[in-house]
């Protein structure tokens, strides 16, 4: 990352950057390649741990539920580190930020201490969250039904990312007859939940994703995250606040293969010489840095619109 962005940003955005280069150095490239096996290897428990241990997953936590309370910005600099040495860790602690931040949001703060409350060690309960979900297009084939004191959920929804080693899943849901998604906070040891073996996908295979089934699943009223249909009504702008960080994702994977482009073309040798020095291959790798370097400008820039309340409109006017 440039010395220009950090100027333009704030220096103390260069902490988070060497703080994510650190980690993912020491904790995510060593063991990066021998994970992606799963199911067929482990999941990185040790990484999780080393996370929690830095407050990494608390980095956008409110003080008040003992968090960093930064934003959008701090985010986005520190998952293009995790990405470019493993992608699937970097989209655990996405998600795993992305349903906390949903679970402050809209949850009772008696409900929201009790979930976001790290066990022992102070490693986080994973949550569970559709996040590939089109923000207008939440999938509505669980139905709830209100029965007294708590609904009742039934109905099957795919490729649940976290679903394998999550504690907790954040379950959209239509309450009969509205029309309209709510989210409701399911445990998974719940009676009536039954989670399939990982689906196993082209790529993120250590960002473990499920089929999860719901029978007459009994979730308590306090677990609907706001109200009936507010999944429908404030889902749309809550998912493109992470837009940026979501985006830095994508970009920590360019940066990663940007950085294995460039040390095979400075190894191998082809006519006499490194093959970094022929045209067309320094052409190419010119052509990525020139995409990372627009692509870190976009990622801060809409992020740091979404923490000083713009919109993305006026984060790139003018």
């Amino acid at each position: 990352m440039s010395e220009l962005l950090f100027g333009f940003h704030g220096e103390e955005l260069k902490s988070f950057y060497e703080l994510g280069e650190r980690f993912a150095k020491k904790e995510l490239a060593p063991k990066a390649l021998e994970l992606d096996r799963y199911p067929h290897s482990q999941f990185n428990e040790s990484a999780l741990k080393a996370a929690a241990e830095i407050g990494l997953f608390n980095l956008t936590l409110p003080e008040s539920f003992g968090g960093s309370g930064q934003g959008m910005t701090a985010l986005s600099v520190i998952l293009p580190s995790l990405a470019s040495a493993d992608a699937s860790f970097g989209a655990v602690v996405f998600i795993q930020i992305f349903a906390q931040s949903a679970i402050v949001r809209w949850a009772k703060k008696e409900i929201a201490e009790k979930y976001l409350k790290p066990k022992d060690r102070g490693l986080p309960r994973l949550c569970a969250f559709p996040v590939y979900a089109p923000p207008t297009d939440l999938p509505l084939e669980v139905k709830a039904l209100k029965e007294g004191d708590s609904y009742s959920l039934t109905g099957k929804i795919s490729s649940l990312a976290l679903a394998p080693v999550a504690e907790i899943m954040i379950i959209p849901a239509e309450v009969q007859g509205s029309g309209q998604a709510s989210f409701f906070i399911v445990e998974k040891n719940s009676s009536g939940v039954k989670v399939s073996e990982p689906v196993l996908g082209l790529g993120l295979h250590n960002c473990p994703v499920a089929d999860v089934e719901l029978w007459g699943v009994k979730v308590p009223l306090e677990n609907l995250l706001g109200g009936e249909g507010q999944a429908s009504e404030d889902y749309p702008e809550f998912y493109a606040s992470f837009g940026g960080a979501l985006a830095s994702l994508s970009l920590g994977v360019l940066i990663g293969s940007f950085r294995t482009a460039k040390s095979f073309a400075e190894e191998r040798y082809q006519g006499g010489k490194q093959i970094i020095e022929h045209d067309q291959v320094r052409m190419m790798l010119a052509n990525m840095a020139l995409l990372i370097e627009t692509g870190e400008t976009i990622c801060l820039n809409a992020s740091r619109a979404v923490d000083q309340g713009k919109g993305l409109t006026q984060a790139f006017a003018g």
